[in-house]
């Protein structure tokens, strides 16, 4: 099995959360990392780490060219969130040019990260990775599905290696959604939520994550395959709330705001763009409130992989980083 010391290798999106994890990781581990930035000012920390800046830019097949040369695996973590145009160029466009360049500089593995919005929100019980992808108006979701679509037709053509892991929502130190702001709502008493909180809650730490996308540009068992990365068995937004709540001294007492929820949800898809994520809250309020695991059956069975990161210690290790942030006393 290839070690990735013996390979130079390209992170997109190392100046974001996930990408600045698995950069750090890496660089721990001795490999030789180099990185996408398209402003020098945000390259500063990992540079000083070790790794080489390239400036490039996913809409710019020349500069994908250029910046893959020479690298044996490339980890695409990059990812645009704004206007539903901008998302099409970056998310779906970008990772073909990526993809192609990939493919043309001889790059043997290709690890691109997805996320668990590529499922249909309807979904519910146990979902597994062959199960249908999102038809739904969510313009991230549908960016995403068309970003796999891409890598794999690019796959086809140029017979490019690749592996695709969809993670669900990942937590941990320098999260501002899954560990700031629901730290924030679970040190409130009480603690408002969308429901009871007895819905199934997808979160995985970056640890995990990092990991599994390190054991996926290695192992040969994850060449051209599709992996979920999320809890298996999911716990309750109960349980993540109150293990937040927990680190603040403090015991949650959940108060349900589903009907103010489900009319206000109700009222914004009747108003909102046709490709918005108006259109489907509904839907996801009702994904939020089901019972739904997305299985690691597959990883288990070909990879021999599994997250390794309790809820109770993920939410330990968040205890430094909320401390040093000032919101955890």
């Amino acid at each position: 099995m290839m070690m990735l010391k013996d390979a130079q290798v390209l992170i997109t999106g190392a100046t974001g959360f996930l990408g600045g994890a698995l950069a750090r990781r890496l660089l721990h581990d001795g490999v030789k990392v180099r990185f996408i930035a398209r402003t020098p000012e945000k390259a500063t920390a990992l540079r000083d780490l070790g790794a080489q800046v390239v400036q490039a830019d996913l809409t710019d097949p020349a500069s994908l060219r250029a910046a893959v040369q020479g690298c044996g695996v490339v980890f695409h973590v990059a990812v645009d969130y704004t206007s539903y145009a901008k998302q099409l160029r970056v998310n779906v466009d970008g990772t073909r040019y990526l993809a192609q360049a990939s493919a043309e500089a001889g790059v043997t593995r290709f690890v691109h990260v997805s996320t668990l919005a590529v499922y249909n929100n309807l979904m519910r019980g146990d979902v597994y990775e062959d199960y249908p992808l999102a038809s739904s108006a969510y313009p991230y979701a549908l960016s995403k599905v068309e970003g796999e679509r891409a890598l794999q037709d690019v796959s086809a053509l140029y017979r490019l290696d690749y592996t695709i892991i969809r993670p669900g929502m990942i937590y941990g130190e320098g999260s501002l959604t899954w560990t700031d702001l629901l730290f924030n709502t679970a040190r409130r008493t009480p603690t408002f939520w969308l429901n009871d909180g007895n819905g199934s809650a997808h979160l995985i730490h970056v640890d995990d994550v990092v990991d599994l996308m390190v054991t996926c540009a290695l192992h040969p068992a994850a060449v051209n395959q599709i992996f979920n990365c999320a809890p298996d068995p999911a716990p309750t937004w109960r349980a993540v709330l109150s293990a937040y709540a927990h680190l603040d001294g403090k015991q949650a007492q959940i108060m349900s705001l589903s009907a103010l929820m489900r009319a206000a949800a109700g009222m914004a898809m009747l108003a909102a763009p046709p490709i918005s994520m108006g259109r489907d809250l509904p839907d996801l309020l009702d994904l939020i409130s089901s019972q739904t695991t997305y299985k690691m059956d597959k990883a288990r069975r070909l990879l021999g992989w599994s997250p390794r990161v309790t809820l109770p210690d993920g939410i330990h290790r968040c205890a430094p980083y909320l401390r040093a942030k000032g919101l955890l006393r």
